[in-house]
């Protein structure tokens, strides 16, 4: 039941299709932004394309808030049940979770020669390729993650040997996201646009908001519950993040400075509505679409780059062949979405899933004999 006495999410295989429905819909946008097009002359296409080739990339925004208000609540919620976290539980079930993927990637790389190595396999093996640079572009926001999932648990550890309650640890994430800020705002002002977009102390804050989000969630419910009882307030707040991708991510000085903060803020609106008042879309097939994409949306983000040079082939065969720019559009652009969707599904399945389930088998989410005992209990479906 949600919140407010009825249900609000829908649980399929420990999964709430509402957050796959996020995860959906920022891939979607990640991969808008990257696939090349075809010029067509036709000012609808633009329209159909503007949101995603003007602010595409916003998509990693949103991945690192929720992934912000999904880790950060698996450890919060054991802090609020236990007093205590088990960093090192957390920490090799992430590793089950993202390795195997990456460390395939990696490989497919190395033996495919798509890249010389020097471009990317010390700076992907180390996880410093956001600060050393690497020719496989999007693994850049996995190191920022990576990252972030190794300082989150160090610094709840903190909160647990000093017992800090609920409010004093959203202080200090509201604190350490001030810091991010300002310290972001130093290097915008410096000119360093780069330093800013991709490196860990300058981004972080966008997960941090995530797990402001979740500390609410899991730690004060009651003040949740008043949060997300203002769906007028989460509506405006979405509609100022929409007017600020509309208006202000052209100016990148200031979106890589407010910017980055003003989305993260929109962002968590946007997870509140998504899970308390997606109501009857839910069903819809669209939504569930959507959502389908967002279980498979790792497996997507790691490959889709792969889908470019199929789509360039297909953009010089169409203009050999005189195909109309309209139907060229848009086959080029669906067979890049195919093509990226179908090869995530299939190396999800084959690599993914099978190590969650060793991950499930040797390091479960609670171990024996813990009881699961939800915080906000009514959000339980």
């Amino acid at each position: 039941m949600g919140l407010f006495g009825k249900p609000r999410t829908q649980r399929t295989m420990n999964r709430t299709i509402e957050l796959d429905f996020v995860r959906g819909i920022a891939i979607i946008a990640v991969m808008g932004f990257h696939f090349h097009s075809v010029k067509t002359g036709y000012s609808f296409v633009s329209v159909i394309e503007y949101p995603l080739k003007s602010f595409g990339r916003e998509g990693v925004n949103l991945f690192f808030t929720l992934s912000g208000f999904l880790v950060g609540g698996l450890l919060l919620k054991q802090y609020s049940e236990s007093g205590r976290i088990d960093a090192r539980r957390f920490i090799i079930r992430r590793i089950f979770k993202i390795w195997p993927a990456y460390y395939v990637l990696i490989l497919f790389h190395v033996f495919a020669g798509r890249h010389p190595t020097d471009t990317f396999l010390i700076q992907n093996l180390t996880h410093l390729q956001n600060y050393l640079g690497t020719s496989i572009n999007q693994t850049w926001s996995l190191a920022v993650e990576e990252h972030f999932y190794l300082f989150l648990p160090a610094l709840l550890l903190l909160f647990v040997r000093f017992k800090v309650g609920a409010n004093a640890i959203i202080a200090t994430l509201l604190a350490l996201c001030g810091l991010v800020l300002i310290a972001r705002c130093a290097v915008v002002s410096n000119g360093d646009l780069d330093a800013a977009f991709y490196q860990t102390q300058y981004r972080i804050d966008s997960l941090l908001f995530g797990v402001i989000l979740a500390a609410f969630y899991w730690m004060k419910p009651a003040v949740y519950k008043k949060f997300a009882d203002k769906k007028w307030l989460l509506f405006a707040m979405v509609g100022a993040l929409i007017a600020w991708l509309v208006l202000a991510t052209k100016h990148l000085a200031l979106d890589e400075s407010i910017g980055y903060t003003i989305q993260a803020i929109g962002f968590a609106a946007a997870i509140v509505l998504a899970l308390e008042y997606s109501g009857s879309i839910r069903d819809s097939r669209a939504y569930r679409a959507v959502a389908w994409i967002g279980v498979y949306s790792y497996g997507i983000y790691l490959w889709h780059s792969l889908a470019l040079a199929p789509g360039d082939i297909l953009i010089n065969k169409a203009a050999a062949m005189h195909v109309p720019p309209l139907v060229a559009w848009a086959l080029v652009l669906s067979a890049q979405f195919c093509i990226a969707i179908v090869i995530g599904y299939v190396t999800t399945r084959a690599v993914e899933f099978p190590f969650l389930k060793i991950r499930d088998a040797l390091f479960p989410a609670k171990r024996k004999g813990e009881m699961e005992v939800p915080v906000v209990p009514t959000h339980v479906a």
